[in-house]
Parts: C-alpha cells; sequence; structure tokens
C-alpha cells in the first residue's frame, strides 16, 4: 500500500466525526485567538500603542496551529505537499488524526513528557506530523538537519539524550556506526525502514482516536534547536509552546498585514532551521492558511515552479535563497502571485533588493533574529518605509536595545551589542544542558544577541555583523571551532585555523588555513582528504571550499591564533593568500 493510500485510510473515518463536531460546536469563536496586529492601524506609532501580547498560560503548539482548526474548519487546506508524483492536499482535520496517531504509536515506545526525539527529514510533511506528535505528548522535538553525519549527528543525538529518531534512508545508514546510547528507536520514512528499525507509515493506522494531549503551559519546553558555538561544541537552544504565538507580529508586518483572502505560505529553507518553522510554518497554520510541502533538494528552477504552480503569496525566501534566484535568469512566461516576500538570515545586497524587487514586483521585507531571540525587527511597506540598509523598525511587543561591553544601554546611534530583555515570549529558556553558557548570555537582564548593530530614534535597526567568529554559508551558521577540530584529526595536521571571507553566491566562503606536522607536503590529494574528512564528520555544507597550507599562523598577544587578521590578510591580498608571517595583533 503506498504512503498516500495508508494516510487516507487512517483519516477517513475521522473526518465524518470531526464535521458532525464542528457542527454541533455551540461557541466556534472561542477557538480563534485574537489576532495580535491591529490590522486597520495606519502607523507604526499606532501599532505599537495597541499592540498587547495574547499568550494564554495554558498553551500547546499542536493545539493552536492545527487541533483548534480541526475543530471549526476541519476541512480547510492546512499543507499542500508538491513531490515527484504529483500534489496531494491535507486537511487540518487529517493533520489532526495523522499526528493523533503517532502520538499514539510514540507513547507506546515509552516516548514520555520531556523525552527528546529528533526529527531529521527535511521538508516533509512527515517533520510535520512527527513535530505535532512530540508536541501532544508533551515531549521535545529537536529538528537536526539531514546534512548532517558522523560526529556531528551523533553529538546532536547524545547531547540531547534522544530516545527516538524519525528520518529517512539515508539518515538512517549514517546511525550503524555512531554511539549514541540513549536512541532506542529509528523510525525511516517512505517504508524503507531495515532491520530493527520502524517504518513511519506503519505508526499512522487509525489508532489514536479519542488522544488527548499534553496540558502544557506557555513556558513549557517545545523544541530544541543547534546553533554552531563560538567556542567549542554547538548549542542546544531550548524554546517553549509560547514561540507559536510570539512569531506572529513579525510574520503579520513582514507579510504585509498577514493574513489576507488566499493567502498561500512557503520557504525555501529546510525545516530544522527555526528561520523557517518559526518565521513561516507554525505561523502561517496558526492563521489557517495552507503551507506548501516542496520535498527534495533546493534548486531555483523549484523555487520558480512551486510559486507559480501554487500560486504562493507569502514565501519566506532567505538573502541566500533570493541571492542563488537573482543569479538564473527567469523565463519570461513566468508569472507570480506575490503579495510580499520576507527575507532573512544575512545582510541584503543591494544588486538582488533591486532583482527581487524587480522580478516579483513586490515588497521585499527584511527581518532580523537568532536561534536564540526570534524576530526582533521586520520591515513593513504598508505603515513605513525602512531605510537603506536597515533591516526593519523594532517588533511590536519587544523590548530591544544596544548595550556596551559592560551590558548598560547606549543612546540611540551609538553602536554596541543588540540585546533584548530577558520576558520577550520568543527568547529561549535556555541553552540545553549549559547553565553557565546561559547564564553568560544575560546581563542586567538583557539577552545579549552576539550581534553588533544601532538603534536610530525611529527604532530603525541596522545590523553591521556578529561579534564572534561565526561564518555565514547560504545563511546557515557555522563554527570555526568545530571545524577546527575536526581538521586536527587528520594525522598530518598540527594546527589550523578556519575563517570565512566574502563570495558572491554562498555570503562568505569557508577557508581552511593548515600548517602540517614538519616532513609533510601539502598536495591536491591531501587537500580532498581533509575537505572529505570534515564532509563525513559534521555535515557537507561546513566542508571548507579553500585549503591553504602555511609555514606559520599569526597569533594574538596571548598565544591564540587571530582569525581577524586571517580574514584582513586574505581579504587584502590580491591572490588571495595568506603569507607564511607570524603576525602579533
Amino acid at each position: 500500500m503506498a504512503m498516500k493510500e495508508i494516510y487516507r485510510c487512517s483519516t477517513l473515518g475521522y473526518l465524518s466525526k470531526t464535521v458532525a463536531m464542528f457542527r454541533l460546536a455551540k461557541n466556534p469563536d472561542k477557538e480563534v485567538p485574537r489576532m495580535l496586529i491591529n490590522p486597520n492601524a495606519r502607523s507604526y506609532e499606532q501599532l505599537v500603542a495597541d499592540f498587547s501580547w495574547d499568550i494564554p498560560r495554558s498553551l500547546n503548539i499542536a493545539d493552536v496551529i492545527c487541533d483548534r482548526h480541526a475543530r471549526t474548519t476541519p476541512l480547510a487546506t492546512a499543507i499542500i505537499e508538491d513531490t515527484i508524483t504529483g500534489v496531494r492536499h491535507y486537511s487540518f482535520a487529517e493533520l489532526k488524526c495523522l499526528s493523533d496517531n503517532l502520538a499514539f504509536s510514540f507513547r507506546e515506545f515509552g516516548i514520555e513528557a520531556g523525552d527528546r526525539v529528533v526529527v531529521s527529514v527535511g521538508q516533509d510533511v512527515e517533520a510535520l506530523i512527527a513535530h505535532l506528535a512530540c508536541f501532544k505528548l508533551g515531549a521535545i522535538s529537536v529538528p537536526v538537519a539531514v546534512l548532517y553525519t558522523g560526529e556531528g549527528l551523533a553529538f546532536r543525538l547524545t547531547d540531547c539524550a534522544a530516545k527516538l529518531i524519525v528520518t529517512n534512508r539515508a539518515g538512517a545508514d549514517k546511525l550503524r556506526d555512531l554511539n549514541t546510547p540513549a536512541l532506542r528507536h529509528v523510525v525511516v520514512i517512505n517504508y524503507q525502514a531495515q532491520l530493527g528499525e520502524v517504518n513511519f507509515e506503519n505508526l499512522l493506522h487509525n489508532k489514536g482516536v479519542g488522544l488527548v494531549i499534553a496540558d502544557t503551559v506557555a513556558d513549557d519546553a517545545a523544541m530544541i534547536f543547534y546553533t554552531s558555538g563560538t567556542t567549542g561544541d554547538p548549542k542546544g537552544v531550548l524554546h517553549a509552546h509560547r514561540i507559536a504565538n510570539a512569531h506572529l507580529p513579525c510574520v503579520q508586518l513582514g507579510f504585509e498585514m498577514a493574513p489576507q483572502i488566499g493567502d498561500v505560505f512557503w520557504t525555501a529553507s529546510d525545516w530544522s532551521w527555526l528561520g523557517a518553522l518559526g518565521d513561516l510554518v507554525f505561523p502561517a497554520l496558526y492563521l489557517g492558511h495552507p503551507v506548501v510541502v516542496a520535498p527534495g533538494r533546493f534548486s531555483v528552477p523549484r523555487c520558480y515552479e512551486v510559486m507559480q504552480r501554487h500560486r504562493v503569496t507569502c514565501p519566506f525566501l532567505s538573502t541566500a535563497v533570493l541571492r542563488k534566484m537573482s543569479k538564473h535568469p527567469i523565463r519570461p512566461e513566468r508569472r507570480f502571485s506575490v503579495r510580499a516576500i520576507m527575507t532573512g538570515g544575512e545582510a541584503m545586497p543591494p544588486s538582488v533588493l533591486k532583482w527581487s524587487q524587480q522580478t516579483f514586483n513586490a515588497p521585499i521585507n527584511d527581518e532580523f533574529g537568532s536561534t536564540e531571540s526570534n524576530q526582533i525587527s521586520v520591515a513593513c511597506s504598508t505603515l513605513y518605509k525602512t531605510p537603506t540598509g536597515s533591516v526593519g523598525r523594532i517588533t511590536p511587543g519587544k523590548n530591544v536595545t544596544i548595550v556596551d561591553a559592560q551590558g548598560m544601554a547606549l543612546a540611540a546611534g551609538e553602536v554596541g551589542e543588540i540585546a533584548v530583555w530577558k520576558d520577550d515570549p520568543i527568547n529561549m529558556l535556555s541553552y540545553w544542558n549549559k547553565p553557565e553558557q546561559t547564564a553568560d548570555k544575560h546581563v542586567n537582564g538583557w539577552l545579549l544577541t552576539g550581534d553588533r548593530g544601532m538603534l536610530d530614534e525611529q527604532c530603525f535597526l541596522y545590523y553591521y555583523g556578529r561579534l564572534d567568529n561565526l561564518i555565514l554559508v547560504n545563511g546557515l551558521r557555522v563554527g570555526p571551532e568545530e571545524l577546527e577540530a575536526q581538521l586536527l584529526t587528520h594525522e598530518n595536521v598540527l594546527e589550523a585555523a578556519v575563517i570565512g571571507v566574502p563570495d558572491d553566491y554562498t555570503g562568505e566562503l569557508i577557508v581552511a588555513l593548515i600548517r602540517l606536522k614538519a616532513g609533510i607536503e601539502g598536495d591536491d590529494k591531501l587537500v580532498i582528504e581533509l575537505q572529505q574528512l570534515v564532509k563525513s564528520q559534521l555535515a557537507a555544507h561546513c566542508y571548507p571550499k579553500r585549503i591553504q597550507f602555511v609555514n606559520e599562523l599569526p597569533v594574538t598577544s596571548s598565544g591564540k591564533v587571530s582569525r581577524a587578521m586571517l580574514r584582513r590578510a586574505f581579504v587584502q591580498s590580491p591572490t588571495n593568500e595568506i603569507r607564511p608571517v607570524n603576525v602579533i595583533d
């Protein structure tokens, strides 16, 4: 039986019950939470004055983005799945039924409130069903990009002590040689489970009828997103159920006072990223509008095709995606239904912005945030004109400032670190099992973002780059220390330094400067070995595209390698070469 057939079989019985329940509902209006943005606001100032958070104490993401719609508008389309085999629509009632069934199956596997479940399947409807099932049990879902492998994958599974993973065949194969002591169950999508594994589809049979979802509160843990660390291992950013509501103000403004009648949402980004789930998927479903799902590898032609075929009105296209699209000519017969594009992830090159505006004939609204504190600012052409170079105006409901090195607030126009007040509902709860690093992130009541910026008197935010060494590759953050640690495991490497340098296609290019052990000569074969080492142990997007062998590395007065000096030397060199000198910074 094909996957789509089993989905259909497991929902038909439920649909009639849901429709009947809808008809008998006495107070359906109570099912619809108040919109956070006043759609009648005529200015930013009025918007801020009218704003108040509407986040109830009792809150479960699965209920507000799925189940409440299944109670009120059960047949409304939630997901439009576009695969190589065709297009499939999922109603909110079907989504509820499937996630109920999966939650019941997870419970049979021993998954309880607080347990961690890794979801590593990319942009797939199975990912959403898995997340919903976790929320319904009070478990914590952990999105992990399918790109990760080897030690990169093992670390994330071990650090969060995941009991179960939902993945594809390639992901399951990666697990064979990994030491993941807490992992008990491997669930594989598309009927590709092998001995000792479980087929995802077999867990969707109709046995979750009457499931009562966990009585979670807004501040209960819901998700862990791993982000590259500035020093050492990646950190798990723990978020609460409140993020389902907390993302709404920025999304509504970024998509020009969404929702509008007929809105269809889509993002080209992988759903393992908070910028995909938080910036688009969860808010769109909260608003009761369909989300397009387009599994498979990213390609520019596929982006154009999906947006045109499904009349996407509200796409989230990261700066990295728009940059790649701008490099590929668009066929003149392409016609789009785009009302607004929300973007972010890194600074937007002026040429890419101009191309995007001309191509889609719609506002390109930047938003700014981080995994720890998302959607700090946003542009919205309906209400205000964002100055060139700004990443938008501070999102209503947020308390944002610029602080100095001591954590003291600076005046408008001064440059420092962007900081968000500690009680913002979109802020992380903590770093997973890292109390000291969590404490270091907070100073004088402010959550420090690690981003350098400036606020003007009209609350427009300007972003001037990271204060740490993180490298942005296609909008994904890569920690140089993690790469250096892998390169140092090679028997011929004595020292390694990894930097990011500007690149027109990916934003930044990863460059590794390698000092070899005595008697070892660097050659093309060794370059390939080192690149493959990083690919196999971390992820494909982390490997250094360029490796240069050097006799010495510049160091600071404390004896540490100076990445700042390396970046300057590399960029300023006419041939992009690092001269073998030992410079004291």
